[in-house]
C-alpha cells in the first residue's frame, strides 16, 4: 500500500473497524497489509533474534498467522512487546555502541509504524539532515560540506553529542509526536515501546527500525533554530558540523548549539567538539577535508595487520598525546581519561618490517610503505611471528622510550625492548619489599586483591543474566557473593585466600560457560595455556594483552614487577602484574571474550583442530581479538572510588598508583569494582 499520502492511504483501507476512523494513522500502521510490508523489510534485513530467541527464519515459517494475530492484538490493546537482546557493536571512533535488538514480531510492528510516520516526519525535516531519509546519503552530506566550503564557509564547528540516543527525553518526544500526528492511539503505542525500553523516561533503543525516524524528529527543532545568517548545518544522525564564515561566527554558533541541545536535555561532548578550519583539516563521515581537497579515509582492511594504527592513532592523536602534567610525577595518581604510554601498534602480518625514516616509524611490506607514524604518536609496538624489525627502528625506539615487544601467535611475550630504567625507583622498590615482608600488610593487600577478583566475577554473571534469567547463573552469582563476604574472616592466611579464589572459580567458570553458545565446546573449565577450545584460546590471548598493559602501568609507577603479595616470585614472571590483573580479569578479559563470541566477531572458521586434539586460532582470529580488545579498552569507565570517568588503560595506571600509595603510606588499597 502507498503511504506517501496518509489520508489517502487510510481511506483506501477496507471499511472494517469503523471505531478506528478517528485514528487513521494507527489504523494504517496496524492494518495487515502494512504489517506485511513491514515484515518484508524485516525479512530482507535478516537481522538477529531478540530476547525471545525467535529468528527471522522461524518467524517466516508462520508469518501469515503471526501477522494476523499481531494486527488483532495491536487493535484490541492486547499487544505487549517482548524482551530485547542487548549486544555491543564497535564504533569507528572507538568503544562499543549498545544495541537493543527487539524481537522479530516487535520489529515488524515498529517497522509498520515507521512506514506510516515516514511521510509526515519527512515533510518536517530540514534540508540540512541526511541520515535515515529516503534518497539521501553520506555522499550527499559530504558534497554539501564541499559546496559550503567553496561558498566561503571557512570555519567549522565539528560537533559530537554525548550518548545522543540514550538521552532522548520521552516526554518531549511524545509531545512532538502528538503535535505532528494528532493520533492518540499511535502515539500511545510508540510511548509503550519507549517505556518498555527505558522506564526512566530517557533513551530510544538503537536497534529498533523506528528509532532513526524518532531521532531525526527529536532534533528537528534544533536543526531549524541553529541555521541563522552565516551558519549552515550539515547533520548525519548525531554527527554534525556547523559551517561558518569566520572563527568568531563559529564560536558563536558553538555557544548557540550548546544552549539549544541543553534545552532538549542533550549536551556536546567537550573533548570531541572543536572549531577547525579547512587549512588544518576536518574529518567528517569518514572523509578528510583539507583546503580544497576531499578524500575518503582508508579504513583498516579486514586483512590488514596494522589494527590500531590508522583509526586508533588518529582517534587518540589530539587527546592521548596531551598527557596531564601529573603524568610526569611517578608518585602521583594519573588524572584524566587517557593513559600515557599506552598507544599500541600491532604488526602481526608475516613479511612486514618495522623500519624508520628520520624520527618516524615506517611499516613496510616489501618495498612499499603501508604506514608512517611519528615516534611521538606510538608508545608500544608489538611484533608478531614472521614480522621483522630493523636495527635503526630499535635505535629510534630506544631514543623515544618506545617499547617493542616480540609476541608469538597466541600473544605471549617472547621478549621486550624496553626504555632504560628510571634511577628514582629505589625508594619505591624498598617500600614494596617492606610490605611483602610484613605479614599483616601483605595479608591486607592480598585480601583486597582477591576480594576484587571474586566480586567482579559475580557482578559479571549478574550482568550476563539481565536478559537470560538463567537460574544457574543467578545461583552461582549468589554463592560467589557469599564467598566474598567470607574473606573478612581474619583467620584466612594467604593460602586460605587463594583457596577461596579457587572455590569461587569452580563456581564461576561453569556458570560463564553456560552463557556461551555450546557449539564452541567450552567445558566450563579454565585451562590456561592448554588451548583446549576456542574460548580458552581467546582468554589466553586477551590475558597476554592485558598483562602487557598492566606491565606498562607498573613500570610507569616505578614499581618492581617482581615483588607481589599474592602471586609467588618465580623466574621470568611478574607477580605484581599478576596481582593487579586479578581485579580486571572479569571486566576486561572475560567480559570482552563473551562480547566477541556473543556478537559473532569470532567465527568457527577462525579455529582449527590439530591431530593431537589441540585447538589453533588463525591470524584472522587474532586480528578480530585485537580489534575487540582495543574497542573494549576505548570505552569510558567510571571509577568506583570517586566517579571519575576515564578509559581502561588510564584506570590500570591509576590502580598501580594506588598500589604504590599503599606501600608507602599504608592507606587502604581499593580494587576496581564493577558496577552492576
Amino acid at each position: 500500500m502507498k503511504t506517501a499520502n496518509i489520508k489517502g492511504a487510510a481511506a483506501d483501507l477496507p471499511d472494517e473497524d469503523d471505531d478506528l476512523a478517528s485514528f487513521p494513522l494507527f489504523r494504517a500502521a496496524t492494518h495487515y497489509e502494512t504489517l506485511a510490508a513491514a515484515w518484508r523489510k524485516v525479512e530482507a534485513n535478516n537481522g538477529a533474534c531478540g530476547g525471545d530467541g525467535i529468528s527471522v527464519a522461524r518467524f517466516a515459517a508462520f508469518a501469515e498467522r503471526r501477522l494476523s494475530r499481531l494486527a488483532h492484538e495491536l487493535r484490541e490493546g492486547l499487544y505487549r512487546p517482548g524482551p530485547s537482546r542487548r549486544v555491543y557493536a564497535p564504533k569507528k571512533s572507538g568503544g562499543l555502541r549498545p544495541l537493543d535488538i527487539p524481537c522479530v514480531i516487535d520489529r515488524v510492528a515498529q517497522a509498520a509504524a515507521a512506514l506510516t510516520l515516514m511521510p509526515l516526519i519527512e515533510k518536517e525535516l530540514e534540508d540540512s539532515t541526511f541520515a535515515y531519509r529516503p534518497g539521501r546519503s553520506v555522499a550527499q552530506a559530504v558534497a554539501r560540506v564541499g559546496a559550503l566550503r567553496r561558498q566561503g564557509y571557512s570555519h567549522v564547528v565539528d560537533g559530537d553529542i554525548v550518548r545522543f540516543f540514550e538521552r532522548i527525553d520521552h516526554a518531549r518526544l511524545i509531545s512532538q509526536l502528538e503535535t505532528l500526528t494528532r493520533d492518540a492511539r499511535l502515539v500511545d503505542l510508540i510511548a509503550l515501546w519507549l517505556e518498555w525500553h527505558a522506564p526512566d523516561g530517557k533513551g530510544v533503543p538503537q536497534g529498533s527500525p523506528l528509532s532513526p525516524l524518532l531521532a531525526n524528529l527529536y532534533l528537528d527543532a534544533v536543526d531549524e533554530a541553529i541555521q541563522t545568517r552565516g551558519v549552515r548545518l550539515v547533520r548525519y544522525a548525531d554527527d554534525f558540523v556547523l559551517m561558518c564564515k569566520g572563527e568568531a561566527a563559529a564560536a558563536g554558533a558553538l555557544t548557540r548549539m550548546r544552549d539549544l541541545l541543553g534545552e532538549h536535555g542533550l549536551e556536546l561532548h567537550a573533548e570531541k567538539t572543536r572549531i577547525v578550519d579547512f587549512d588544518s583539516g576536518l574529518r567528517f563521515l569518514g572523509h578528510v577535508f583539507v583546503r580544497s581537497m576531499i578524500w575518503r579515509e582508508v579504513e583498516t582492511d579486514e586483512d590488514d595487520d596494522v589494527v590500531a594504527a590508522a583509526e586508533r592513532m588518529l582517534a587518540l592523536g589530539r587527546d592521548a598525546a596531551e598527557a596531564d602534567p601529573q603524568d610526569a610525577e611517578a608518585d602521583k595518581a594519573p588524572r584524566g581519561r587517557w593513559a600515557a604510554g599506552q598507544r599500541v601498534l600491532y604488526m602481526i602480518e608475516p613479511g612486514r618490517t618495522l623500519a624508520c625514516e628520520g624520527e618516524t616509524f615506517a611499516v613496510r611490506d616489501g618495498e612499499a610503505v603501508v604506514l608512517r607514524l611519528p615516534q611521538t604518536a606510538v608508545d608500544r609496538i608489538e611484533i608478531g611471528p614472521g614480522a621483522r624489525v630493523e636495527t635503526e627502528a630499535l635505535d629510534l625506539a630506544a631514543a623515544s622510550d618506545t617499547r617493542i615487544v616480540r609476541v608469538n601467535g597466541y600473544g605471549e611475550t617472547l621478549g621486550v625492548w624496553t626504555p632504560p630504567f628510571d634511577s628514582g625507583r629505589a625508594q619505591r622498590h624498598l617500600a614494596q619489599a617492606a610490605v611483602a615482608l610484613n605479614a599483616q600488610a601483605r595479608h591486607a593487600l592480598a585480601r583486597a586483591i582477591v576480594g576484587g577478583r571474586i566480586r567482579n566475577q559475580q557482578i559479571l554473571l549478574k550482568r550476563l543474566n539481565r536478559t537470560r534469567k538463567d537460574p544457574a547463573l543467578a545461583a552461582a552469582a549468589v554463592k560467589i557473593a557469599r564467598m566474598e563476604r567470607q574473606l573478612l574472616n581474619p583467620r584466612l592466611d594467604i593460602a586460605g585466600l587463594m583457596g577461596h579464589e579457587g572455590q569461587a572459580a569452580a563456581l564461576y567458570w561453569p556458570a560463564l560457560g553456560g552463557a556461551l553458545d555450546a557449539s564452541w565446546g567450552f567445558s566450563g573449565r579454565r585451562l590456561r595455556r592448554m588451548r583446549a577450545d576456542p574460548f580458552n584460546i581467546v582468554l589466553d590471548v586477551l590475558a597476554n594483552m592485558l598483562e602487557r598493559d598492566i606491565s606498562v602501568a607498573v613500570d610507569r609507577q616505578n614499581l618492581h614487577a617482581g615483588i607481589g603479595v599474592l602471586h609467588a616470585p618465580q623466574t621470568g614472571a611478574e607477580p605484581l602484574v599478576y596481582d593487579l590483573m586479578e581485579e580486571f580479569r572479569a571486566p576486561v578479559i572475560e567480559a570482552c571474550a563473551m562480547a566477541l563470541f556473543g556478537r559473532r566477531a569470532l567465527r568457527a572458521d577462525m579455529f582449527s583442530r590439530e591431530k593431537d586434539g589441540s585447538c589453533l586460532m588463525s591470524r584472522d582470529g587474532w586480528r578480530a581479538v585485537i580489534r575487540g580488545y582495543e574497542a573494549w579498552l576505548a570505552r569510558d569507565i567510571t571509577h568506583s572510588a570517586d566517579g571519575v570517568s576515564m578509559l581502561w588503560r588510564r584506570l590500570f595506571e591509576r590502580q598501580a598508583a594506588g598500589y604504590a600509595h599503599y606501600c608507602e603510606t599504608g592507606e587502604t588499597y581499593l580494587p576496581y569494582r564493577m558496577d552492576y
